[in-house]
């Protein structure tokens, strides 16, 4: 089989040793950005799940892995070998708690905006709820982060509310930002939208 010299966005579960790389994405995308200790943290907790976007040779796989979900999750994270050099191009992370998943960050690398990673990251999500019979997601986001605000309301998310001074390093207010009240074939109708709309935007980069 002939290979290709193209490369794919593939996503797998963060681990500590991604740690490095995923702080200098987020440094340059947030300035109130986590220290090492609450990303260990985070990875610890067992209501939370953090994803990364590498990127590969097409060739290594026709599709991404998905994450592992539920008690598998634990193990696979134990038992996972280090890719050796894939590069990390964005992650994100959430919580889940009894009725809703809830988006607690994401980010892109500078060099690799606009190449669709963000919804790709947001489409994980989305099926993440799916799997584990959540109705809707939440999310907080400053008021200045025009294009992310645009990003969600495109998936469907609105705004319910506002954090006044919610970000300790500059005061700025959060907005709230919350999807609709899914049944589940409501919502994997949803995602198969947004996933139509992406590849047919993006292409077959994004198996």
């Amino acid at each position: 089989m002939a290979t290709t010299a193209r490369t794919q966005i593939a996503l797998r579960e963060m681990t500590r040793a991604d740690l490095s790389r995923v702080r200098r994405i987020e440094q340059t995308a947030y300035a109130d950005a986590w220290p090492r200790t609450t990303f260990e943290a985070e990875l610890r907790n067992q209501l939370a799940q953090y994803v990364v976007a590498i990127e590969r040779p097409e060739s290594v796989s026709d599709h991404d892995t998905p994450p592992a979900s539920g008690p598998l999750r634990w193990l696979k994270r134990l038992l996972r070998l280090e890719p050796a050099s894939d590069p990390i191009v964005g992650f994100f992370g959430v919580w889940f708690t009894v009725d809703q998943l809830h988006l607690v960050t994401l980010a892109v690398a500078p060099d690799y905006q606009r190449r669709g990673i963000a919804p790709r990251l947001l489409l994980e999500c989305f099926s993440l709820a799916l799997s584990a019979e959540l109705r809707s997601i939440a999310l907080e986001v400053r008021p200045s982060n025009k294009s992310a605000i645009a990003l969600y309301e495109h998936f469907g998310f609105a705004q319910v509310g506002r954090l006044p001074s919610y970000y300790a390093n500059d005061g700025e207010d959060a907005l709230v930002m919350l999807t609709g009240d899914f049944e589940p074939a409501e919502l994997r109708a949803h995602i198969e939208r947004l996933r139509a709309t992406h590849e047919e935007r993006y292409g077959e980069t994004f198996a």
